[in-house]
């Protein structure tokens, strides 16, 4: 009985000895590689967090963006005078319509990018002293973008979430625009032209954008906002001519390019990425 009793505490010593021996060398090998305990304990607690808080998802979703005039944002009716004419230009409601692609980093932060058509309307009255009144002459002025921006969320709702985003847009126009009309007063035909140059084919542009975004678990996304668009120089410069016989009376004005817009966007819905293991 007593032999007995002296080998069970002659094991459980060597076993306790072999434990201390175990965390000795556990201590020794990250001593030499100089690594905290308490780093590697934090490091583990951190995996999980870090697998869940960075869902991919990369979503596909179509937009669409009715123009708004506004004064503020310097997007309201301009007034150019010179060699005897007055010509008032007016930005009109236009369109930004396309499909835009987000890939989430996590529930917070996101990048989108995609390609647009745009189309940005203006109303050109023109008063001269041989007019019979003001003529007005139309047109439009069609480009595309390839906007790249970063966007910030945060959740204000159990399914609702607020945004704020920035980033910048490459913009194309493909071709010059012209427009004709014509005026008589008596037997006198007075001859409208405009044509708007094109300030290079490619062009960079400021994006701003604030909305909401309400999230369904198994219909996709449905967002509002409102964007600001601000290119880094004119798009384009438009010539007035208006002719009469040998009188003839020209005028130059740069366009700016600067819209704000309402927008309405609706993501389909996507499962989050899974990684592959190989």
């Amino acid at each position: 009985m007593a032999n007995s009793t002296s080998q069970t505490i002659g094991i459980r010593y060597r076993m306790a000895r072999l434990s201390e021996r175990t965390i000795w060398y556990w201590k020794s090998v990250f001593s030499k590689l100089q690594i905290d305990l308490r780093i590697v304990l934090l490091f583990l607690l951190l995996i999980p967090y870090s697998l869940f808080s960075q869902q991919g998802i990369a979503i596909f979703g179509i937009q669409m963006k009715p123009m708004i005039p506004s004064k503020y944002f310097g997007i309201s009716d301009e007034v150019v005078t010179g060699d005897g004419l007055e010509v008032n230009f007016s930005p009109r409601f236009g369109h930004n319509f396309g499909m835009v692609i987000r890939y989430g980093i996590s529930n917070m932060i996101s990048f989108e990018s995609g390609i647009n058509i745009v189309q940005r309307n203006y109303r050109i009255t023109i008063n001269q002293a041989d007019l019979p009144g003001p003529q007005n002459l139309n047109f439009r002025f069609v480009g595309y973008e390839i906007p790249i921006q970063g966007l910030v969320f945060v959740q204000i709702g159990k399914q609702m979430w607020m945004n704020a985003s920035g980033g910048v847009s490459l913009d194309l126009y493909p071709t010059n625009v012209e427009s004709f009309g014509e005026a008589r007063k008596d037997t006198i035909i007075f001859d409208l032209y405009q044509k708007t140059w094109r300030n290079g084919r490619f062009q960079v542009a400021l994006l701003a954008n604030y909305g909401f975004e309400y999230r369904s678990k198994k219909s996709g996304y449905f967002y509002f906002g409102l964007s600001y668009h601000r290119p880094f120089s004119k798009i384009g410069l438009t010539t007035i001519e208006v002719r009469e016989k040998a009188n003839f009376y020209n005028l130059e004005h740069p366009l700016s390019g600067n819209y704000l817009t309402l927008d309405f966007r609706y993501f389909f819905h996507e499962e989050p990425e899974k990684k592959r293991r190989k």
